[in-house]
């Protein structure tokens, strides 16, 4: 008897209640240190099959980047990272050269949102400069470059150049997806694909040969020339100078000159 009334017990025994996990309210003060530091850093994912080592990713981006004040690096997901600055313009100023090259892999670097989860964040679209060389003169304007870049993504500008021999060429900014294969490659010179190189390539057969023989990727599709920026599709007008802008040697004003510059006065007119 006693051990079917311990039996009778035991089945009608209940669980215990669900209970409802803590709620936590929390205002602005609370989290002004963690935003105030996450405003001053970026996310960034690097598009690679490869394992990546914080400390030498740290090392080699602190040197690539001008060894910026306060840089530090944190792993928050899967060869995602979070890039922490004491400056904001440092910040900014990496941010505006993205993507950027890591171990031969693309960088890709976004903002941080505080609204948006690190897994969800979209690092597929890059913008990338194509050069567009041998045109006929008469088709050499931006727009040409605005239509001619639209065979690979989305356009963004178009600026016509000239180098230093007077030739002139279109360099077209283009967003694209790293996933995808270029129509005319970068990256990996044998696939076309983003995100690794020729040794990694999963497109090689036994004999180490990618599938389509008639590949129409290789290391020239990589642009050299840097040339003189002449006219811009935002602007439609022209722009003096280039790329790397190179101090301007001052004159120095001699005496006599400044001692004619002071004895000048103005008069007013009736």
């Amino acid at each position: 008897m006693t051990s079917q009334s311990n039996s009778s017990s035991h089945q009608n025994k209940q669980p215990p209640p669900h209970e409802d996990p803590p709620l936590i309210v929390y205002d602005g003060d609370d989290v002004h240190e963690g935003v105030d530091a996450c405003v001053r850093s970026l996310v960034g994912r690097i598009i690679t099959d490869k394992p990546i080592h914080t400390n030498s990713m740290q090392n080699a981006l602190s040197g690539m980047w001008c060894n910026p004040k306060g840089m530090k690096i944190e792993e928050v997901a899967p060869k995602t990272f979070q890039i922490f600055f004491e400056k904001e313009e440092d910040a900014n100023r990496i941010l505006l050269g993205s993507p950027w090259i890591f171990r031969n892999s693309w960088l890709v670097l976004r903002q941080w949102e505080r609204t948006q989860s690190f897994e969800n964040m979209d690092f597929s679209k890059i913008p990338i400069k194509l050069q567009l060389w041998g045109l006929p003169a008469h088709c050499k304007t931006p727009k040409m470059g605005m239509k001619i870049g639209a065979c690979m993504g989305i356009v963004r500008n178009a600026e016509l150049y000239e180098t230093r021999d007077k030739g002139t060429f279109i360099k077209v900014l283009v967003e694209i997806d790293v996933h995808n294969s270029l129509k005319k490659g970068d990256q990996c010179k044998d696939c076309g694909v983003i995100g690794h190189d020729e040794e990694s390539c999963t497109q090689k057969n036994e004999n180490g040969n990618v599938e389509d023989e008639e590949s129409n990727f290789g290391p020239w599709l990589r642009a050299s020339q840097v040339g003189r920026l002449v006219r811009s599709n935002l602007s439609g007008s022209s722009h003096p100078g280039s790329e790397r802008m190179r101090p301007t040697k001052k004159t120095q004003i001699s005496a006599d000159v400044m001692a004619m510059l002071s004895s000048l006065s103005v008069t007013k007119e009736a």
